[in-house]
């Protein structure tokens, strides 16, 4: 009887307590900030394509995503704000293994064109209707080739390259799975932290804040 009565009281203490434990620990994981209110953290995060010397800022999106086209622009002006110890990475997601724009991001790429066609792309999907949000890989191909500074050689070569695009899409895929990217537009910071925010433009000021906090981190001197 009388452990058939502390049974349920000693269960909800216990509830109590770990609720709380991880929420306290949470807390002091970055300074001045609170897990899940700037950011969530990421257990056993690693970055996208991490760069020596630099902290990742993974933007995933999807070319199909209105979030992410009414964010593109806010995203580009706030790059230009980074400090200098922060690199922006763009991931599109993989939601759809055969995603064609996925596919299509990843050979521009490889010819090194995503500056001349990243907004472009985002414009002929959202403003003037000239691709449908769902495509097939020629017809977004050939919209592709027609882009004013994109190289059709290199172009064709990166698409060529089946072994690197399959390499580039599980590395995505990976990369969104260990995240737990629920939705676009997201930004995932040193791999570790996902930024939360109420706003796109509450995105980007947790992302400053997030970078700042880890900032004397990311310029230690190296151990002589």
């Amino acid at each position: 009887m009388r452990a058939t009565l502390l049974s349920p009281i000693l269960s909800a203490f216990l509830l109590l307590a770990a609720a709380f434990a991880p929420a306290h620990a949470q807390r002091s994981v970055l300074p001045g900030l609170t897990e899940g209110v700037e950011y969530r953290l990421i257990e056993g995060g690693k970055p996208y394509r991490a760069v020596p010397g630099k902290v990742e800022v993974a933007e995933v999106f999807g070319y199909w995503c209105p979030h992410c086209a009414h964010f593109a622009p806010m995203l580009e002006k706030w790059k230009a704000s980074m400090p200098a110890h922060a690199q922006l990475v763009l991931v599109p997601a993989m939601f759809d293994p055969n995603d064609a724009y996925a596919r299509l991001f990843f050979i521009a790429e490889g010819a090194n064109a995503v500056n001349v066609t990243h907004d472009r792309i985002f414009r002929a999907i959202h403003q003037s209707g000239e691709l449908p949000r769902k495509t097939t890989i020629p017809q977004l191909t050939a919209y592709y080739l027609r882009l004013p500074g994109v190289n059709p050689k290199a172009f064709t070569a990166a698409q060529k390259d089946e072994a690197t695009l399959q390499a580039k899409a599980a590395n995505a895929r990976e990369f969104q799975m260990r995240s737990k990217i629920e939705g676009t537009p997201s930004l995932v910071i040193a791999g570790r932290y996902l930024v939360l925010g109420n706003s796109y433009q509450g995105l980007l000021d947790n992302a400053s804040r997030i970078l700042k906090a880890i900032a004397p981190a990311a310029k230690q001197p190296a151990a002589k």
